[in-house]
């Protein structure tokens, strides 16, 4: 994950330097894989820095402890909080299976059981043992096309018998029965950045916010531009518009020249017309129609993390059928 300095800030962008400083701090505290428990920067020293007034900073500072990514300490400072399902588990629950596994690989092998037969007999006696219960899963996405992705990337972990569905963040603003779907489902997913504007909106809801990362794909194409490549970078919510830059750098740190916008900004045409490579973010769909042939065009598109999949939301969703089953199983006279 990029670091922040001197040059994180562009005072020549037509956007406050205190949404910069937070798009930043919110993203990598977000998307990063930064531990629970690292201190931050005190007020003054990351103004210092970074050559903005300690007002500003502390006021982002506010904003990212009111949604849960901070916790300040008193005298102590700042530190990345604790995420909400997460525990201080240090190795996950797939893991602690691996000796079992392989003693189980070993008998099997000394008995001359096949492994794929072996792999047949555990998901037949898998099916006789107590039904699974299905489970009502609502994702809320900011676009409802990558939302559908995401879910389609994530379907491996759900049952067959869970029942997802999936809305907008403006959705669950303006549409009651948005709302409603949410309060009833048994969990609601979405990402770690959005979680506090979530949970103003819906306060009462099962929330599950995971940690997204850029996508192999996203990856390799940026590690693979020429390096003498004009690149501009476009985002579409200009609060973001600081994110864009340090982004493209850590997996291009060959290219030198990097220019960011944002998609509505007037010298948009003018921008991707003196490039030679457009990395445009999620929900700039439309930049790729602006973008004359042969000129390189991909979208910086994000994906569930792994490791956050595997240690929060399995374990969760595993918490809630074992729940759903308790309680059928009491209910049976």
């Amino acid at each position: 994950m990029f670091s922040l300095d001197a040059s994180s800030i562009d005072k020549s962008l037509p956007v406050p330097v205190g949404a910069q400083l937070h798009g930043l701090l919110n993203y990598m505290l977000s998307f990063g894989d930064i531990p629970y428990g690292t201190k931050l920067q005190s007020v003054r020293q990351l103004a210092t820095e970074l050559g903005i007034a300690p007002m500003t900073v502390a006021h982002v500072y506010q904003q990212l402890r009111d949604a849960g990514l901070i916790e300040m300490r008193q005298g102590s400072g700042a530190f990345v909080a604790e995420r909400p399902h997460t525990g201080k588990q240090q190795s996950s629950p797939a893991e602690a299976l691996r000796t079992d596994i392989e003693i189980l690989l070993g008998k099997a092998e000394r008995l001359g059981v096949p492994t794929m037969t072996l792999v047949s007999m555990i998901n037949a006696q898998s099916q006789l043992r107590k039904p699974k219960a299905g489970l009502s899963i609502v994702f809320v996405a900011i676009y409802e096309g990558p939302g559908q992705d995401y879910i389609d990337e994530m379907r491996p972990v759900f049952s067959s018998d869970d029942r997802i569905s999936l809305v907008t963040l403006d959705d669950i603003r303006v549409d009651p029965k948005a709302r409603a779907a949410c309060l009833e489902a048994d969990l609601v997913l979405t990402f770690l950045s959005r979680q506090a504007e979530i949970r103003e909106v819906i306060p009462d809801a099962n929330i599950l916010a995971l940690r997204f990362i850029p996508s192999a794909r996203t990856r390799q194409t940026l590690a693979g531009l020429d390096p003498r490549a004009h690149v501009v970078a476009i985002t579409h919510l200009p609060d973001y518009i600081a994110v864009m830059k340090p982004s493209v750098r850590e997996y291009a740190p060959h290219i030198s020249d990097i220019k960011v916008t944002w998609s509505s900004s007037p010298d948009l045409e003018e921008m991707i017309a003196a490039s030679d490579a457009v990395v445009f973010a999620t929900g700039a769909d439309h930049i790729a129609g602006m973008v004359r042939p042969g000129i390189a065009c991909f979208e910086y598109r994000h994906a569930p993390d792994p490791g956050s999949v595997e240690n929060q939301l399995i374990p969760c969703l595993n918490k809630l059928r074992q729940g759903k089953i308790s309680n059928t199983e009491t209910e049976i006279p």
